[in-house]
């Protein structure tokens, strides 16, 4: 596991990474800090990012919007001294927003919860496809479609071609619902962190895609999806 530390504050930086120190060696994380997180190119090795939102040349959101890009199942964390950022860590899926005053009592369980998190994300099944046994990692998958027991899945990738292997999508739902896949509708089971919008009759996903939801069962899923949202997207700690 790659963990990032950005800061320009140097005393700043150095509080996290000491208070960081302890848990990393524990799970044998590698950490990486910087002042200058503009000399940063290639963010797409790293895991989980404590980010100091107001610094000078990168600042903190867009050097999330970078790793996010790199990396789309990266864990950020907000580190900083500003409430009134937090709205904008809607924009880059946040996973929780630490105020510096209060580092030494919530940083190191944040530490703990966004590690959970990391491997929830990196949670993957095997099935057999064509003859051949295939290892889908589940934050790659926008949704499984069924149809007469062949369960297709679809890919973020654009350039994946679906995966198709016969299933039962109940048995599939059961299977996923704690890895944050909602079964909207009789053959559609999609994986919540691509929704972009939850509307009566249709979800849409952030590739345009949308999808159908069971009119009979709509409070109960739009339910599960802002509880799961709630769960999962940034909050203060």
């Amino acid at each position: 596991m790659k963990i990032l530390v950005c800061d320009d504050d140097q005393k700043a930086l150095g509080r996290v990474t000491a208070l960081l120190a302890e848990p990393c060696r524990k799970i044998q994380a590698q950490l990486t800090a910087t002042e200058h997180p503009e000399e940063l190119k290639d963010l797409s090795g790293f895991d989980l990012a404590f980010l100091d939102i107001d610094m000078k040349g990168v600042n903190g959101l867009t050097l999330a919007r970078r790793l996010r890009a790199a990396r789309p199942d990266a864990v950020i964390v907000f580190v900083t001294n500003f409430i009134q950022y937090a709205p904008e860590g809607y924009e880059v899926q946040a996973f929780r927003y630490l105020l510096k005053p209060t580092l030494e009592e919530k940083l190191p369980a944040c530490f703990s919860l966004a590690v959970e998190e990391i491997k929830r994300r990196r949670q993957s099944i095997v099935v057999r496809s064509d003859g051949n046994m295939v290892e889908l990692h589940l934050r790659d998958v926008l949704y499984f479609e069924s149809n007469q027991r062949i369960v297709t899945a679809f890919l973020s990738s654009g350039e994946s071609e679906p995966c198709r292997f016969y299933a039962s999508l109940t048995e599939l739902t059961r299977q996923l619902e704690d890895a944050g896949f909602l079964r909207i509708q009789r053959s559609y089971l999609v994986n919540m962190a691509y929704i972009q919008q939850f509307q009566y009759g249709a979800v849409e996903l952030q590739n345009g895609v949308r999808l159908p939801v069971s009119a009979k069962n709509y409070a109960q899923h739009k339910q599960q999806y802002l509880l799961w949202k709630g769960q999962t997207t940034w909050r203060f700690f």
